[in-house]
């Protein structure tokens, strides 16, 4: 191939390199740039633009590496470098950049950007917000770059008052809030002010604002809601702070509906969701939140720390305590930075999670390390910080001698902090009782400031205001011991029974009062009542004709009949008595008579 195919073939594929970008095809981009690259590998111009492409495919690491290695002495390509750095977290290595290339060119005003987001990342608001001020103050409001600084501005004003930081009046700036980006930030800022009703009403202009011009761009409903999922998820955010509980769930739960929603913001939807339904849906919200989603959402971005703590929580929720220090531990991997990884708050993170787990070598070979590191960087806070909390988990395990020498250590560091003299006499008095009693003398008096506590305390009325301890659990005192003053009340006497007027206490009464009169022994009938009686015999007498059984088989002292004479003579007997006559309706007439008067 001569010299102008070659030319002609790279003239080119860099067509198709800038129409590839023009569309957003960076993969396939950074193929027609490998052929160009095969040609030459020291194309400046290739070797720059597969930089940006790997930028934007998020491949920063990939990008860094082609700049060390072919860009060394090359100042044009610091603002990339500085970004790749800034978006692996190399902090250190950002600042020095950033020292090294302070100039009056174009690019300052690129690498100043980044140290104002670099101070925003790192949570020095103060810093970011100065930065920025500074930048508007130079930059033309008709420019696009003023509005992304503007934005940037006010987010750096929302976290300083979110981390309850004291805002300057001279950046209290009053801006024209015509992009959603704008509205959003100010809103969070009102709600660092605790101002919800001003946020929600600019929660609300920002989704107006962005949903517009997304139409216009022809995106489809699916996704707008996608692109309005940040705005959504912070306007339930005031609704939850503002006590309209359901209408924030509902924005949640739309969100988690939702299919293509960036991770992140799944993540605070599904952990929003979680404690605004509370206790009493705590279980049921947590199953639902699909555990397996925030596991996918952690294998995509593993370094991103909200989403891992997410995970983590509804985790702990589920009793997995286990895969919990998994996934912190994969977490831990993630950061490259010993400075970063042995921070006191993640060591103790992770013991509390080896403590869980049963792993109690794990932890206290943690402790150590982090002890260790902090010791040889010359780190007085966190060195101090960890000491305490490895003497603190040898006292809980039960390694008493080694938690005296780590509490000596701190001891001689600085002799009047209580809490370590407090930790070596708790330590010395399960194997040395003089050296504790030796350190507790030095420990000072208990006072309440205005003098010594009063001794005379009421332990008992102490104890019953412990909570969650139900009253009942204490015994009530003898009422006569602690309140000898107390009147007794006077019993009320037995009312008397009354007695009929004619009781003789000497006559024992009638066993059959209780019986109705009739069926008494006493009873005697009268008129033809007593005539009936009579014929029917008394009460207990034979009757002919039956024996025992009434079937004449077991007569004593009479000759036998037979069923044919019983049946005759009852039957005959039968036939003598008379039928019984209807009742007339005289007599009923004449007792009527005597009870009224005539009508």
């Amino acid at each position: 191939m001569t010299t102008q195919d070659k030319e002609a073939t790279i003239t080119q594929l860099f067509k198709d390199v800038e129409r590839l970008v023009n569309q957003e095809e960076y993969t396939k981009a950074l193929r027609s740039l490998n052929k160009i690259l095969q040609s030459n590998p020291e194309d400046k111009d290739a070797l720059h633009c597969k930089v940006v492409s790997y930028i934007r495919l998020g491949k920063y690491q990939n990008a860094l590496d082609i700049l060390h290695k072919n860009f060394s002495d090359f100042d044009k390509l610091k603002s990339e470098e500085a970004y790749c750095l800034y978006r692996l977290n190399k902090f250190d290595e950002l600042l020095n950049l950033l020292r090294k290339n302070k100039s009056g060119n174009n690019s300052e005003l690129n690498l100043r950007h980044l140290e104002a987001q670099m101070a925003y990342k790192t949570e020095d608001y103060n810093t970011s917000i100065e930065i920025y001020y500074a930048l508007l103050q130079e930059a033309n409001k008709n420019d696009d770059v003023y509005n992304d600084i503007l934005t940037n501005f006010n987010a750096a004003k929302a976290a300083l008052l979110f981390s309850d930081g004291h805002l300057d009046e001279k950046y209290a700036m009053t801006d024209s809030l015509n992009t959603y980006e704008l509205a959003y930030n100010t809103a969070c800022t009102y709600i660092g002010q605790k101002d919800y009703k001003k946020a929600e009403k600019l929660f609300n202009m920002a989704k107006n604002i962005c949903k517009k011009s997304l139409l216009s761009e022809d995106y489809t409903e699916d996704k707008i809601e996608i692109e309005l999922g940040t705005i959504n998820t912070q306007l339930g955010y005031v609704y939850q702070l503002q006590g309209r509980i359901s209408e924030a769930i509902e924005i949640y739960q739309n969100i988690l509906k939702a299919k293509g929603m960036d991770t992140t913001v799944s993540a605070i939807a599904s952990n929003n969701l979680v404690a605004a339904k509370k206790d009493s849906e705590l279980f049921d919200s947590a199953r639902k939140l699909r555990i397996a989603n925030l596991q996918e959402f952690a294998k995509l971005k593993p370094e991103s720390l909200h989403i891992n703590f997410a995970l983590m929580q509804l985790q702990l929720i589920t009793s997995n305590p286990n895969n919990a220090l998994e996934t912190f531990e994969k977490y831990l991997l993630t950061i490259k930075e010993d400075k970063e990884r042995y921070k006191p708050g993640y060591v103790g993170l992770l013991v509390w999670l080896y403590e869980q787990s049963g792993m109690h070598e794990k932890a206290i070979k943690t402790l150590e390390d982090a002890g260790t590191f902090w010791k040889n960087n010359s780190s007085s806070s966190e060195s101090t910080l960890i000491l305490k909390q490895t003497a603190a988990f040898k006292i809980k395990t039960g390694h008493y001698q080694e938690a005296a020498q780590y509490y000596e250590q701190l001891v001689k560091v600085d002799p009047l902090d209580t809490q370590a003299i407090a930790g070596l006499v708790s330590a010395y008095s399960h194997y040395d009782i003089e050296k504790a009693e030796q350190y507790e003398s030095s420990l000072p008096e208990v006072n309440s400031g205005e003098g010594t506590v009063p001794m005379d305390i009421d332990v008992d009325s102490i104890e019953r205001i412990v909570p969650g301890v139900k009253k009942s659990y204490y015994k009530k005192t003898d009422a006569k011991i602690d309140r000898p003053s107390q009147k007794t009340h006077k019993k009320k006497k037995k009312r008397k029974p009354l007695l009929p007027k004619s009781y003789d206490p000497s006559i024992p009464p009638d066993p059959e009062r209780w019986i109705p009169k009739r069926e008494r022994s006493s009873f005697k009938a009268k008129g033809k009542r007593k005539q009936q009686l009579m014929k029917g015999g008394s009460q207990g007498t034979a009757v002919a004709g039956g024996g025992i059984g009434g079937t004449g088989s077991a007569n004593i002292g009479k000759s036998a009949v037979s069923e044919n004479q019983a049946t005759a003579t009852a039957q005959s007997t039968q036939s003598q008595q008379p039928p019984p006559k209807p009742k007339s309706g005289d007599n009923k007439n004449k007792k009527k008579k005597k009870k009224g008067n005539k009508w």
